[in-house]
């Protein structure tokens, strides 16, 4: 298998929108410019698919926003917190050269907060066809959070021992 590079082209970015239930309750309207922000960003050059707690409110917000609506597809399911970086799929090329979504199981952080829900996420999007359905996600026994891997698409890992290590990861 192969990791491809952070730069290498990809066919959307996955994020997890912020809501009243995550820990961003304190200063939700701040997070929620920066979460649109970055939406509107993405949506303006490529593909964004963003999971949020309410489907119908998210669009507005993100429509009002400027965001480019036909670039944005949008997912309601439960989530605990935002960061899909370390709950959303990993992809990688199998054997032949062909994507495959590798979905591990996210703790939280070593236990700190719940997780319960966004361990969900990769399932739900995948059997609701929100993924491309030719490609397979692939269930790994490990407990991985996807942000604190790098690849250089070449082989090489970048990691830190303190993350990946820890008894509670």
């Amino acid at each position: 298998m192969r990791m491809p590079a952070e730069w290498e082209p990809q066919s959307a970015v996955q994020l997890t929108f912020p809501h009243q239930d995550t820990d961003w309750k304190d200063n939700l309207t701040q997070v929620l410019e920066c979460f649109m922000t970055i939406a509107q960003t993405i949506s303006q050059r490529q593909m964004v698919l963003i999971v949020c707690k309410n489907k119908t409110e998210t669009h507005q917000k993100l429509a009002d926003f400027g965001c480019k609506m036909s670039n944005i597809r949008l997912a309601q399911l439960d989530t605990n917190d935002t960061w899909a970086r370390d709950h959303a799929a990993i992809s990688v090329e199998n054997e032949k050269g062909k994507p495959l979504l590798l979905d591990f199981m996210f703790n939280g952080w070593g236990l700190k907060f719940a997780a319960h829900f966004d361990n969900l996420i990769n399932q739900k999007l995948h059997k609701s066809n929100a993924f491309n359905p030719k490609i397979k996600l692939k269930t790994m026994p490990l407990v991985l959070e996807g942000g604190s891997i790098e690849s250089d698409g070449q082989g090489t890992i970048l990691t830190t021992a303190e993350c990946l290590l820890s008894p509670n990861r």
